[in-house]
């Protein structure tokens, strides 16, 4: 017994030792086959890898001109040794990134963007010893080969982002400013009226750009994150309003902001076809970071309004009192809105705003010229002297005047008959503002974030006289001037016979011209100054950061207002057609010296006072500073290489 125990121990672990060294070949061998298949998914995944890092590298493109992905993800491949064949292959897509509710990223096919490049890379490789063993349990033939596919994502370099605003000149917002802000919201439908608090603190208030213009996006229509077509679709000064309504109510904005928008929401027409796109200018090269910016409430209303203004084509009448006068209006016509903000690459795209272009009439009423003490005197006395001028002058064959007729013998004769504008003469006083704007002209990222902004000034335009046609001017601009006048130089036919009283037909007024005043001139010439953005103090912020604020030199535009309006002065103007006047006449130094003493101080007394409403209140309302232009600028400078996402 004894003696066969040895040998069938022996004979057992022989067995166990044969199934174990079997057990671990074959583990070795399925290790090995794992390994073998690891590394050439591992190889392929790095193929995949730096073929989309080398198309999105060169932000290359699907459609459209620039250098191809699929010709760049190619050679990226051949470069690390894949080559394509029967049994390899290269899937080049271009798209963008999208984040879900889930905060997760994914890719969407967009092939007319290249925001991201999606490359699959496929190849089959000898079929692995767990492939076939499957195969036979499942009663399937062992195929030769194993697909291994890898993806790889790659996002394009994020362009470097600029932003260019000009900054409102209602940081704060006065009585007279508030007035003429309601005045302003009439016409876009409804009579709202807020109070000086209620402007005060939309001037206060600021609301993020990137939440705005998804929630109009809600409003309008438009799919989300498609900004450039939300800058052309139709929208209402209601919806570009009540989006910025329903940003700040999610915000926790101030009640009485809140109160104040849901005014002017009800209030404003609803029917008026605007478009975002004329007062906010998001290039196509602007990501979604570079809109992660905030705007002053009330610039974006401000804008809203004259957009609205200028596609009514209406003209807006403002309340005189406001600039401190008691008789005349005041008419504005806006010719193009102010861009408020810009954004996009600056190394393509065109970064430029402007403030709002617009022309402005002031008629004001002069008082009845034959009340004016010692003025009928004075122009008496100037018809025998003028007359005779006048006849040397046009060739006119007058007779002397009507108050001292030299043809007594009742023989009819020509005579000059001088009077004052009889009735209220209207003083139309016409200024049109061009736009100032500045635009990104260069920037740096390193050593230094550095940013310049060529800016230019608004030219002023100044016309002092009359305006026949009041649209006219609202036109064409400032050249649609005449002389206003006050004097009128006509003529007619009369008799005398001896003492008795002549005898006169029908006056021909203005037959040789008149006295009057006429102003055209540029106020202000536009200016060009770059505005530089550099360390220390004035280093542009990254975009979701206040802007750096920047100005141009100031001008004295009070001053130059003020020398124009001392410089006006009566002159003697040929006749033109009807009552219109024409050229200037040369007449003899002093002759006009009596009417110029009395016209001239009354003319300037009614001018002065509506210099410093008119640049202070009227004009910064409307978002123009003619004083100086402040450039806020901020400016992102992303990673130049494109980085693997998913």
């Amino acid at each position: 017994m004894s003696s066969r125990f040895p040998a069938r121990q022996r004979g057992a672990i022989g067995l166990i030792a044969a199934l174990t060294l079997g057990m671990g070949l074959m583990f070795m061998l399925m290790v090995i086959d794992s390994s073998r298949l690891y590394l050439e998914q591992r190889r392929l995944q790095r193929i995949a890898d730096m073929a989309a890092l080398e198309a999105a590298g060169q932000s290359a493109v699907c459609t459209g001109s620039g250098p191809r992905a699929d010709t760049l993800a190619r050679v990226g491949a051949a470069r690390n040794g894949f080559e394509l064949s029967a049994g390899q292959s290269l899937e080049t897509t271009c798209g963008r990134l999208q984040t879900g509710a889930n905060s997760l990223r994914s890719f969407s096919v967009d092939l007319s963007r290249n925001e991201a490049i999606r490359v699959i890379a496929t190849t089959q490789v000898a079929t692995s010893v767990a492939a076939g063993v499957w195969s036979l349990v499942n009663g399937n033939s062992i195929p030769d080969t194993t697909l291994l596919s890898a993806r790889a994502v790659a996002a394009t370099p994020k362009p470097p982002q600029a932003m260019l605003r000009i900054r409102s000149t209602l940081a704060t917002v006065d009585t007279r400013q508030s007035a003429l802000l309601n005045a302003l919201v009439d016409p876009l439908g409804g009579h709202v009226q807020l109070d000086l608090l209620g402007w005060q603190g939309l001037a206060k208030t600021e609301i993020n750009l990137l939440s705005y213009l998804d929630q109009l996006a809600i409003e309008v229509g438009v799919s989300a994150g498609d900004y450039q077509q939300l800058l052309r679709a139709d929208a209402s000064a209601a919806k570009l309003i009540e989006a910025a309504l329903k940003v700040l109510q999610r915000g926790g904005a101030a009640v009485d902001v809140v109160n104040n928008l849901s005014k002017l929401v009800v209030g404003v027409d609803s029917t008026r076809i605007l478009h975002l796109g004329d007062i906010l200018d998001l290039q196509s090269g602007t990501t979604k970071a570079g809109l992660d910016a905030s705007l002053q409430v009330l610039d974006l209303l401000q804008s809203v309004i004259l957009l609205s203004t200028k596609d009514s084509a209406a003209v807006v009448e403002m309340p005189i009192n406001v600039l401190g006068l008691v008789n005349g209006k005041v008419r504005i016509k806006v010719i193009e809105p102010q861009q408020i903000s810009a954004i996009g690459n600056p190394q393509t795209d065109l970064i430029k705003v402007h403030t709002a272009q617009i022309r402005t009439l002031i008629s004001l009423d002069l008082p009845v010229l034959k009340t004016v003490i010692g003025l009928v005197n004075a122009v008496l006395d100037l018809a025998t002297p003028l007359t005779n001028i006048l006849n040397n002058l046009l060739g006119l064959n007058l007779f002397g005047t009507v108050e001292s007729l030299t043809c007594a013998l009742g023989i009819p004769c020509k005579v000059s008959d001088i009077q004052l504008l009889p009735g209220t003469v209207s003083l139309d006083v016409g200024i049109e503002v061009a736009r100032a704007t500045s635009q990104v002209s260069g920037y740096s990222c390193a050593p230094e974030k550095t940013l310049t902004a060529r800016t230019d000034s608004a030219a002023t335009d100044l016309a002092v006289g009359q305006f026949k046609d009041r649209n006219a001017f609202f036109a064409t601009g400032v050249n649609a001037v005449t002389p206003l006048p006050l004097i009128d130089i006509g003529t007619n036919v009369c008799s005398r016979l001896l003492f008795l009283p002549a005898v006169c037909g029908t006056r021909v007024p203005f037959a040789g011209g008149g006295i009057g005043l006429k102003v055209n001139t540029a106020l202000l010439a536009s200016t060009a100054t770059n505005l530089k953005f550099a360390p220390a103090e004035h280093t542009p912020p990254n975009i979701d950061q206040a802007p750096a604020y920047l100005s141009t030199t100031a001008s004295d535009i009070i001053s130059s207002l003020n020398q124009t309006i001392d410089g006006i002065e009566l002159q003697a103007y040929k006749p033109l057609n009807g009552n219109l006047l024409g050229g200037i006449l040369t007449l003899t130094a002093g002759l006009l010296n009596d009417v110029k003493a009395i016209l001239e101080p009354l003319i300037r007394h009614l001018l002065s006072p509506l210099v410093d409403p008119l640049v202070n209140a009227l004009l910064k309302a409307l978002g123009i500073d003619l004083v100086k232009v402040e450039v806020g600028a901020n400016l992102t400078c992303s990673s130049s290489r494109a980085q693997l996402v998913l």
